[in-house]
């Protein structure tokens, strides 16, 4: 009996201290978490400073970095990008090099394998050798600068408390490894393009390939003012789908025929494209007679921003520069910006930067065994086998297939951007980005003076990249070696018309396009509706250059909207549902605004127009393979160019046989798009925006749910979409919006989602992410500082 009331005791004595036991471990985990905030007022020590240096925080948590030499600046960015955004970083160079298991063990290794078969830190470790004396300094200084912050921390940074792992140094080679990463966000996405358009050229013919995959058509707004001229049409003899076709079926019924299956399991959806867009005016078409120039770079979103507000002061006086934009935790540069004399931004530049090749049997190879670390786990081996200096990445069906990237090798990468912080001129500017080791960008450039330029930045392979390469594969002595003289690099410099634009579109015709090649270029129709505004005003200022990051005028699906709108017309007097399309689509004010239901349902039904007709015409010479949905081979962007031409001039050949009419197909897919967004039947209650809500996360909150309340951005209806100027998805977008007449810094706009801190303790963890939301012109130089830390030698 005293046994049992004993147990009842301390049963009852731990059910009442439960609760504070919970409460003491919440306020032991708050205040690990609170000891990694960073350091915002007070002394620091970095080694290796000639003067001390201030790091200055406003109100946005803008980071203003005052040094007496550049060294000395790279320094202090280091260390407030350490104490805010080390786990980011870490994160970045880790992804590089194919080191992720390291940290979050054997779920992370089938992304190391895909990554260590590039040998990238071993390779950029013989690179920081070579590098020139100023790039090898500045990166040193940075590092030391990074391991100073993180140091500095009282506790490691909150993330590797609840992966219970420890923080590694950085070196300069790390900073290397995050331009690599960025090779893979803007070019990687390229390589299964690539690859599949050579198995679709083998498979399917020239003829039908050139069809499936066109360079170019009405939505072309080239610089040089070329179009593309239209592919021609296959033959009944080379390409016939309407054969056994099938009984006419009711478009509103049922879909019938394999080619009409549920588009939820097979709809392509328009694939994201990273680059963005930029747009420059010179002074000629300016109301201050200043160039202006705007950027916003298209990426995926989260939290905290991929970039850093930073405001650079490198010595004092006449002789003094400062610089102001957006850095890249983990390098020391300012990516994007103005100096007071030339501001600069980018797009992504879709060229051939890379080749396929077709490994024979017999040939020479190199192996080498990596290991990857696996936390908690034991080492795992990999062996990478290579051809000259490409890897091979692929093996299908017995062949070989090794990625010839440019990427690769060693001129590649070098620190050259960072000398846009002393460039007085557009024309210096474009040299110098022809140099530049990073990847490939459609620059553009503005200047006090008011010109205006634009070229790729990064370095180019002489040999052209079209046409003899498109969509083919190469054989390993075919593999280009050659670096172009930058001198002959493709450049505009002051046009005629005052005015310049790019959205990873095609940029030039001719051999200067050969020479860049196709790396899968997007639809013209983002550029051509941001040339068109620049057009419509004889002069600018920044308020109505600023106002095209915000356009939602849908353009390029209006024609959509009037196809699918003559098709629900033929019927609409006995058909109600179609007679409702009719009402829905006459009503729409042509924009993807959030609250739009006529915008989401063509955007829809275009689609599944794309997917049904690209699942028919790829049928005949890929097979079983297009009916399986992990390994159907998808249309890209040019595709649009051939679907609405065969909607339009409606040959019977090209027909799929489960359609009795082309206003037949168009009408099952409204049909079939309209029962997907609104499944209950109020289509007027499907509105655009209940599916285009932002969704921008931290990436431990993707992988543990249960933080997002606490560490996501709140989501919210969006406008805009992925075929105008404002481009917006769920988690995918203007991971900035930048505008600025260089020496007029003072009336130039800088904003960024996700705020500029990792901590969700800091006060700068979201902050103005609320002005990008509803996109305020949040300014670009800094405002007052609230926050001072003076740095001094260690």
């Amino acid at each position: 009996m005293s046994g049992k009331s004993a147990l009842r005791r301390w049963t009852v004595r731990g059910l009442v201290g439960l609760p504070f036991l919970l409460v003491a471990l919440a306020i032991a985990a708050w205040a690990c978490v609170r000891a990694s905030l960073p350091q915002l007022d007070g002394d620091a020590e970095i080694p290796g400073l000639s003067a001390p240096v201030s790091l200055g925080r406003d109100a946005l948590g803008t980071l203003v970095v005052e040094g007496r030499t550049r060294l000395d600046v790279a320094r202090g960015l280091g260390f407030a990008h350490a104490q805010e955004r080390f786990f980011e970083m870490d994160l970045t160079r880790r992804s590089a090099a194919g080191e992720l298991s390291a940290l979050f063990g054997a779920k992370a290794l089938e992304r190391d394998r895909s990554r260590r078969v590039h040998r990238l830190r071993a390779r950029l470790t013989e690179r920081f050798e070579g590098l020139s004396g100023e790039d090898r300094l500045l990166l040193l200084a940075y590092a030391e600068g990074v391991n100073a912050g993180l140091h500095a921390l009282p506790m490691r940074p909150w993330q590797y408390l609840l992966l219970r792992a420890k923080p590694q140094d950085w070196t300069p080679v790390d900073s290397l490894l995050v331009i690599s990463e960025m090779y893979f966000m803007l070019q990687s996405g390229s390589f299964d393009a690539g690859f599949d358009r050579a198995t679709l050229r083998e498979r399917a013919g020239d003829a039908v390939f050139d069809w499936l995959n066109p360079r170019g058509g009405r939505w072309d707004a080239a610089l040089d003012g070329s179009q593309s001229p239209p592919t021609p049409m296959p033959t009944p003899e080379q390409l016939d789908v309407s054969q056994a076709r099938a009984p006419a079926t009711p478009a509103s019924g049922p879909a019938s025929g394999p080619v009409n299956a549920p588009a939820s399991a097979r709809t392509n959806d328009d694939l994201p494209v990273l680059g963005s867009n930029n747009w420059a005016v010179a002074g000629s078409r300016s109301t201050h007679g200043g160039a202006i120039l705007a950027d916003d770079m298209h990426l995926g979103l989260g939290v905290p921003s991929i970039w850093y507000r930073a405001q650079f002061q490198i010595g004092a006086g006449p002789s003094g520069l400062r610089a102001a934009g957006v850095t890249l935790p983990g390098l020391p540069a300012m990516v994007v910006g103005s100096n007071g004399a030339v501001a600069w931004g980018f797009t992504n530049a879709y060229g051939q930067w890379f080749d396929w090749v077709e490994v024979p049997s017999d040939a020479k190879l190199t192996t080498r065994t990596e290991t990857i670390e696996v936390h908690g786990a034991p080492a795992q081996t990999l062996e990478v086998s290579e051809i000259g200096d490409a890897p091979i990445v692929t093996v299908e069906g017995g062949r070989r297939f090794a990625l010839h990237w440019i990427a690769h090798q060693g001129a590649a990468y070098n620190l050259a951007l960072d000398r846009m912080l002393q460039v007085r001129h557009v024309s210096d500017a474009l040299a110098l980005a022809q140099r530049a080791g990073m990847p490939h960008q459609n620059l553009l450039a503005a200047d006090r003076d008011g010109q205006i330029g634009w070229t790729v930045a990064g370095r180019l392979w002489a040999q052209p990249g079209l046409p003899e390469a498109y969509g083919r594969f190469v054989a390993p002595t075919a593999m280009r070696r050659d670096w172009l003289d930058p001198d002959r690099a493709p450049q505009v410099l002051s046009p005629a018309q005052g005015q310049l634009w790019t959205a990873n579109n095609r940029q030039l015709d001719g051999a200067p396009g050969d020479l860049l090649g196709d790396g899968g270029f997007d639809l013209g129709a983002r550029a051509q509706q941001i040339r068109d505004r620049l057009s419509a005003k004889d002069k600018h200022d920044e308020a109505s250059i600023g106002a095209i990051h915000q356009d939602n005028e849908a353009r390029f699906m209006k024609t959509w909207a009037a196809r699918l709108l003559a098709a629900s017309r033929t019927d609409a007097g006995a058909n109600p549902t179609h007679r409702a399309f009719v009402q829905l689509l006459e009503n729409w004010n042509g924009r993807a605004d959030a609250d739009s239901a006529a915008y989401r349902l063509v955007r829809q039904a275009r689609l599944r127009v794309l997917d049904t007709l690209w699942d028919a015409w790829t049928l005949p010479s890929l097979g079983e393979r297009q009916l399986d949905p992990k390994r159907r081979m998808r249309w890209r962007n040019q595709f649009e160019y051939s679907a609405a031409r065969a909607v339009d001039e409606r040959p019977p050949h090209l027909l799929p046989a489960a359609f009795a009419s082309w206003d037949a197909l168009l009408l099952a897919q409204l049909d079939d798009a309209a029962r997907e967004i609104a499944p209950d039947g109020n289509l007027g209650g499907a509105t655009w925006g209940a599916q285009n809500a932002s969704r921008i996360q931290h990436p431990l909150a993707k992988a543990i749910p249960a933080l997002s309340r606490w560490l996501d951005m709140p989501s919210a209806p969006q406008s805009g979409d992925s075929n105008l100027p404002n481009v917006a998805g769920p988690a995918f977008g203007q991971s900035e919006r930048m505008v600025v007449s260089p020496g007029r810094e003072e009336h130039g706009w800088l904003s960024m989602p996700g705020g500029q801190s990792g901590h969700p303790m800091s006060p700068f963890y979201g902050a103005g992410h609320q002005d990008w939301v509803e996109g305020k012109p949040t300014p670009l130089l800094a405002g007052p500082v609230i926050h001072r830390i003076t740095a001094h030698r260690d």
